[in-house]
């Protein structure tokens, strides 16, 4: 795939060459890349539009063509050989090549240039995030978090000139500082976005209640509101722009920055933070402060002189000081930053943008959602198929570092601490206008008919009806497509249902889905669902499919071994879901299947072990017995799943589980995992456990390991060579009676150890440290050592029989131990007489006690 246009694009071009179509690739590739700079110029859009509109056309043809190709034959080599095809294909062929021949001959009049642009004017410094624009503000910031952690305000204010002024960033920056993090128990931030609707907003915010929201899903207004205010009631609110009608307590006016602090942020964004400031102190650097001057003191106006200034002769700087511009663009408007840094992007990276186009403002999702839904739109281009993933990272990284994404941590259900990404309101609006024509949003309460302001041919690819809580409108968004609007089903290439609670028939989806011929990405995830329509498994192209949390959902049609191109399938949360096809070991192309909180699946069939190109499989079964057994997946089917990443939990182990099979199984060369969780069956003999763990290693890489029910009565020694780990949980490990040597571990932030009953002592050996040099010597360590060097949080539950905690009698030894620790809970330890010195020394520190009639509680 070339790298001077749209990806899309791109890809055509490809399947025109392959169709001995080389003028019409050659004109099209030539002129796509000066096309796409000029889509403000209404017939360059309209044209480009078209040449985008006529790829999707082609790339289906060819994958259609493919699919129907004996294996060794599954290479597309011309358009020649869809004469095998039915009659209706051959047209539609034949009718797209004369519609390139037209496009062509329309595009010559447009007088666009050919060219080939410079990779190096593409790119913006990888570091350029958003703290920049925090130059100029720490008098601010140092204010607002002294107001917040150490005096009581019920509201405060941030209040601005006029756009531009850094206001959201200074709010972002300081709800994001460890000291005002610190300080509250809880967190929320609420944006309201400019699909205005008083019920959405009052619902976001009872999301971060303690309680959750589901039992007021109705559409009682009045309801919502009293829990609101329960919910906000005696507690501190930082709000924005609402000074004029909130009872504020303290008000922050942002003021204009210093033309030195604009200068800093200028030359930031162009000369990255390795510039030379000697290299500043001549021509440029004197132009560049008298830029600065004409930035009325907004920092994003800096900063989109210097996105755009970036890589610019000393000529162009002097033009932009002469005319408050550079050419084509009129930076002294905010509005324009997007632009710039849109303008500024790889060919690759505006696609995956754009795309996100149909996701509502202010949505959130999974970095590794986002980047499966960019890969089954073959928006990601990597020489090597096994790293598409990586790439689709990287992908994501770029957009953050140039301002068009911001990233947070979640620690819903989908995952505790999974990356999250979002895209920024400027971004967002300035996307969905170049999008209008091939992605379509539809908000609660809009009719299933209605007529878009979009004059020009139907096109769109890619609809998501975004459903709330409180839905109003019951009917079905399915009556949107094929019913006299723009909404082609033969024309989706993704359709997204974003809502906990759906209008989803059934029914009518049967209906639609065999229209829906080239969808690549189906999402109706949270529907009520009770099986998945057999017309689905005839979506060839059909790469991502989404049905998590279909709590109706019973089964999987056989025929789902039909969709040779699937590469994602989510069934988290189906906890209705029995079993999985014995056919899925067919389908050779999946690299993520997804099945955690399907708790009424208790095996998984013999195929998975032939899908070596899985990356996701985060749920696999140690053992399973009864009727299930000749066709159940063992613990060493996991010998040649060596691709697996992430995180995997392995149920019901122990009981019939063969040592074998464990040592089979071959995790510690697993390279790409990074978490595992190891859950031991509650139920039949536990005298396998130890040697069954012992076989269980996990690779060295490792970074998060839970152990849950084991019966053995110590842990393994690979255990204390983890050192990456930085996460450990063991939970119920009933019959261990003393604590591993933990200390030594260097990466260890966060250790939980609950419900061992059989543990009476923690002393010298959990800490990994002698008491003095000869012991230290001993047993391995240096007599400087540090136990426990970053440890953070450390929490005990219900250790029944726990009765001393000990440290050591050496001077100094104290601040050896858990140096970094800020968060301790012991909790329902009904015998622990007193805390060791290392912690009680600790100033900083206040441990949680609960349930500890010995122990002070606070």
């Amino acid at each position: 795939m070339g790298n001077n246009g749209d990806t899309v694009i791109m890809a055509g071009v490809k399947v025109l060459k392959n169709a001995n179509s080389h003028k019409i690739s050659v004109a099209v590739q030539g002129v796509i890349e000066d096309a796409e700079k000029n889509l403000k110029v209404r017939r360059v859009k309209s044209w480009f539009q078209g040449i985008k509109d006529l790829c999707y056309e082609l790339i289906g043809v060819s994958e259609e063509f493919e699919l129907l190709q004996p294996p060794k034959k599954s290479h597309f080599v011309g358009l020649r050989l869809l004469q095998r095809l039915k009659k209706g294909n051959r047209e539609e062929a034949s009718s797209i090549i004369r519609k390139f021949e037209a496009l062509i001959e329309e595009g010559s009049k447009l007088h666009l240039s050919s060219t080939v642009p410079n990779e190096a004017e593409q790119l913006v410094p990888s570091n350029i995030i958003d703290e920049e624009l925090m130059i100029g503000r720490d008098a601010e910031i140092q204010d607002l978090i002294r107001r917040l952690t150490k005096e009581y305000h019920r509201c405060i204010c941030l209040v601005r000139e006029e756009v531009g002024m850094g206001t959201t960033a200074l709010a972002r920056h300081v709800y994001n500082s460890t000291q005002v993090k610190s300080k509250f128990h809880f967190m929320a931030w609420v944006t309201v976005s400019q699909q205005f609707n008083v019920k959405r907003i009052v619902k976001s915010m009872l999301e971060f209640a303690p309680e959750t929201p589901e039992k007021y899903a109705g559409n009682e207004f009045e309801l919502l509101k009293l829990e609101l205010h329960k919910f906000i009631k005696d507690r501190e609110l930082l709000l924005k722009e609402v000074a004029q009608v909130a009872e504020s307590t303290h008000t922050v006016v942002m003021t204009r920055l210093s033309p030195e602090a604009c200068w800093s942020i200028i030359k930031h964004h162009a000369f990255g933070d390795d510039q030379d400031e000697s290299s500043l102190e001549g021509s440029l650097g004197e132009v560049g402060r008298k830029i600065a001057e004409k930035c009325g003191g907004k920092p994003a106006v800096a900063k989109s002189f210097g996105v755009k200034l970036r890589g610019r002769s000393l000529g162009e700087w002097q033009q932009a000081l002469m005319s408050g511009k550079l050419p084509e663009y009129d930076l002294t408007s905010c509005a324009t930053l997007s632009e710039n840094l849109y303008s500024r992007m790889s060919p690759a990276l505006r696609q995956c943008l754009l795309y996100c186009s149909i996701f509502p403002t202010n949505h959130s999702i999974q970095v590794d959602e986002l980047v499966k839904l960019w890969m089954a739109q073959g928006f990601i281009a990597s020489h090597e198929e096994d790293k598409l993933e990586i790439q689709g990272g990287k992908y994501v990284k770029q957009l953050r570092d140039r301002s068009a994404f911001q990233e947070s941590r979640d620690s819903g259900r989908e995952g505790e601490g999974a990356l999250k990404c979002k895209l920024k309101k400027e971004m967002h609006e300035f996307i969905q206008d170049l999008a209008r024509n091939e992605c379509r949003i539809m908000l609660p309460g809009e009719e299933s008919g209605d007529n878009d302001a979009v004059t020009e041919p139907a096109r769109y690819r890619h609809f998501t009806r975004h459903c709330t809580l409180y839905l109003e409108d019951q009917t079905s968004f399915l009556d949107s497509i094929d019913n006299g609007g723009k909404l082609k089903a033969d024309k989706l290439h993704t359709l997204m249902v974003l809502s906990k609670f759906s209008d989803m028939d059934p029914t009518n989806l049967a209906k639609r889905l065999p229209r829906m011929k080239r969808i690549r990405a189906l999402d109706l995830s949270d529907c009520p669902i009770e099986k998945l329509p057999s017309e689905a498994t005839e979506l060839l192209h059909l790469r991502y499919l989404n049905l998590s949390f279909n709590h109706k959902l019973k089964e999987l049609p056989d025929a789902i071994s039909n969709l040779l191109n699937l590469q994602t399938l989510n069934l988290n949360g189906c906890k209705s879901l029995q079993k999985l096809p014995e056919s899925i070991g067919k389908l050779i192309k999946l690299r993520h299947l997804e099945i955690l909180w399907t708790t009424s699946l208790s095996y998984l069939p013999k195929g998975i072990a032939s899908l070596t190109l899985l990356r996701t499989l985060n749920r696999f079964f140690g053992s399973s017995g009864g009727a299930s057994r000749g066709i159940a997946c063992s613990l060493g089917d996991l010998e040649n799943l060596n691709n697996i990443a992430g995180c995997l939990t392995i149920d019901g182990l122990g009981g019939e589980t063969e040592i074998s099979e464990a040592t089979r199984a071959d995790l510690k060369n697993k390279e790409n995992l990074l978490g595992l969780e190891l859950w031991f069956s509650i139920v039949g003999s536990k005298a396998n456990d130890q040697v069954l763990l012992d076989s269980l290693e996990a690779p060295p890489q490792l970074q998060s390991l839970g152990i849950f029910d084991y019966g053995g009565s110590s842990f393994p020694n690979w255990m204390m060579e983890l050192n990456k780990l930085t996460q450990l949980k063991l939970h119920r490990c009933s019959e261990c009676n003393v604590l591993p040597t933990l200390g030594k571990l260097p990466f260890l932030e966060s250790l939980e150890i609950t419900n061992m009953p059989n543990v009476k002592m923690v002393g010298v050996e959990f800490l990994g440290i002698g008491l003095n040099h000869e012991d230290a010597v001993n047993e391995g360590s240096s007599p400087d050592a540090v136990a426990f060097p970053r440890l953070r949080k450390l929490h005990f539950k219900k250790l029944d029989e726990w009765k001393g905690w000990t440290g050591i009698n050496v001077n100094g030894g104290d601040k050896k131990i858990m140096p970094q620790l800020s968060s301790l809970s012991v909790v329902n330890c009904k015998k622990l007489g007193s805390l060791p010195d290392y912690i009680k020394k600790k100033e900083n520190l206040k441990p949680v006690i609960e349930g500890c009639p010995l122990l002070p509680e606070n």
